[in-house]
């Protein structure tokens, strides 16, 4: 009998397999970066196909096959549309899961990086006409970063736990600078 584990997770990207299944690349919170096959999610008649589309926060149930995770069902958590209704929230989810694919390596389980996503999608899910998008990036990214020891944890100043909001020396456009200048030193120095 197989085990099944249940996680809530975020779907950062698909891909085909055969004629009506996908293969997902889930960040989930409990087994970090996984792919998982998803049976006849591309047939018509699949109740998951909405469910689990590119940028969901989902609830998912999986068991572990011999090569690959196999998803058995999926809930939504928050809503797709609320990062869809916006091109910007979009692109920046994007980005952030570009990043993620890039640089977690094997199955870890990484609570920091999981409420740094969580914390990105809710600040871009309650998005409006004036939000500053490049902003939410750059906390976004500065905080996967720290999360994976790319970047100091000093770079980010005080954070209170538990808020979603950027600490005030975001507000700092040499601040912003700074901090994109050590991004992407700690992106080109990580040489994936």
């Amino acid at each position: 009998m197989h085990h099944i584990h249940h996680s809530e997770a975020f779907v950062l990207g698909s891909r085909p397999k055969g004629e009506d299944s996908k293969i997902l690349i889930l960040y989930t919170r409990e087994l970090g970066l996984i792919y998982a096959h998803a049976q006849g999610i591309r047939k018509i008649s699949s109740k998951l196909r909405f469910v689990l589309q590119d940028f969901a926060r989902v609830q998912v149930d999986l068991v572990r096959g011999k090569e690959i995770w196999r998803l058995t069902t999926a809930s939504p958590i928050a809503s797709h549309k609320e990062i869809s209704r916006s091109p910007k929230a979009e692109r920046i989810v994007a980005h952030i899961a570009s990043l993620l694919i890039r640089l977690v390596t094997g199955e870890e389980a990484n609570e920091e990086v999981f409420r740094a996503i969580t914390r990105a999608y809710d600040l871009l899910a309650s998005s409006n006409d004036t939000t500053d998008y490049r902003v939410i990036e750059l906390l976004s990214v500065a905080r996967i970063l720290v999360a994976l020891g790319y970047i100091s944890r000093d770079v980010l100043g005080v954070e209170e736990e538990g808020t979603h909001e950027a600490p005030k020396a975001f507000a700092d456009i040499a601040y912003q600078h700074r901090l994109i200048r050590d991004i992407n030193q700690a992106l080109s120095a990580s040489q994936l």
